[in-house]
């Protein structure tokens, strides 16, 4: 069983707990600063509630693996990175509620 290790990511101004495989903290880190640098830009460019940096950040992030999949560029860090879209749209919900 791989070792786990529980970190906090901060998210538009937000922290968040998580357990996570410990060979994967970089991974996570790194995806929490870009998610956090597409949200500094969309504050740049419009005004808005902090959720709506989010979703747009969200679709960004999405738009890009859409356009690896048509590209047929699809890879296992793509799907990866659908694992994390994934546990980040569960934090989202988690929020909302």
């Amino acid at each position: 069983m791989a070792a786990t290790r529980r970190i906090s990511v901060r998210l538009a101004g937000k922290e968040y707990p998580m357990t996570i495989p410990q060979a994967e903290e970089e991974k996570y880190r790194r995806a929490a600063r870009d998610i956090n640098s597409l949200i500094a830009a969309y504050k740049t460019r419009f005004m808005a509630e902090p959720e709506d940096y989010l979703a747009m950040a969200a679709l960004q992030v999405a738009a890009d693996k859409v356009d690896l999949e048509m590209k047929g560029e699809m890879t296992d860090q793509a799907v990866r990175l659908q694992e994390i879209e994934r546990r980040i749209d569960g934090y989202l919900n988690d929020i909302k509620e």
